[in-house]
């Protein structure tokens, strides 16, 4: 789906050209997009999602978009918080940031565009729900609160959701989403990079740092641009807002961002009429 110099190395990254339904296909060379203008583009996603007033959709997606909504939001105050703390110097500490908005926009990216995948979804919130206020009124020791548990609303019969790395692979091809996860997670879990990142000088003078320098800058900052222009890719078929996915298109081209990740799928398992 993406061409090899968009890993994270010291290649210009260039992912590669779309096709009509917005997804990726073969490399080609393009000229990346500038820093500056992906940080333009995660605040104009910022900004619309953060300042509409409302949103008009049909009866049928109603539902649906109430379920979806809170991933497409949490997303996108991931990329404004990402923003934020690049601008204060914190970017080694926005990366995790980075990897959350790039594992939301994923799942709901999965569960929009398999088919039953919104089912299963809706079963996992369902299941979610209540794993996690009968673990609350077990750490607050509060019977009435594990009371109210057993009133919530019961778990539909059905399959829930994969575990990430499985969605994730059921989408990516080439690996390049799978790569880029990698990457981020060493600013996540306790790795290699939280001995080395703190060390400098040589064999003969170790010194110890405290500011980090992070030398992907680029290629994270691709990623939640990523993130934002899937999530938005799906608030617009939500909402039946052709004119959202004219502007989308124009944006797709212009940064190299693909729209979706249909190309991982196969035909046969998508949802109707994608």
């Amino acid at each position: 789906m993406f061409s090899r110099e968009f890993e994270f190395d010291t290649a210009t990254p260039v992912p590669s050209e779309r096709d009509a339904d917005g997804g990726a296909v073969t490399a080609a060379a393009h000229a990346r997009p500038a820093e500056a203008e992906l940080h333009a583009w995660i605040e104009e996603c910022i900004a619309d999602v953060r300042d509409r007033g409302e949103f008009t959709m049909l009866d049928t997606h109603k539902d649906e978009f109430l379920l979806l909504f809170g991933v497409v939001g949490r997303t996108i105050r991931l990329a404004d918080g990402y923003l934020k703390l690049c601008k204060l110097g914190f970017m080694s500490e926005a990366v995790p940031l980075a990897r959350a908005a790039l594992e939301h926009a994923v799942t709901v990216q999965w569960v929009y565009i398999l088919e039953g995948g919104v089912g299963r979804y809706h079963r996992a919130v369902v299941q979610d729900r209540r794993d996690h206020y009968a673990k609350l009124a077990d750490w607050l020791n509060q019977a009435e609160l594990l009371a109210e548990v057993e009133r919530l609303e019961p778990t539909p019969e059905g399959k829930r959701l994969p575990p990430f790395m499985n969605m994730l692979r059921d989408l990516d091809e080439g690996k390049f989403l799978e790569t880029t996860y990698h990457v981020l997670s060493q600013q996540v879990h306790v790795t290699h990079s939280a001995v080395t990142s703190f060390l400098g000088g040589d064999e003969d003078q170790v010194h110890l740092k405290y500011e980090q320098d992070y030398p992907y800058s680029y290629q994270v900052t691709y990623a939640v641009a990523l993130a934002c222009m899937f999530v938005r890719w799906i608030l617009a078929h939500l909402t039946n807002d052709d004119g959202l996915l004219a502007v989308l298109d124009k944006k797709s081209d212009a940064l190299i961002l693909p729209m979706n990740l249909i190309d991982g799928v196969p035909p046969e398992k998508r949802r109707a009429g994608l």
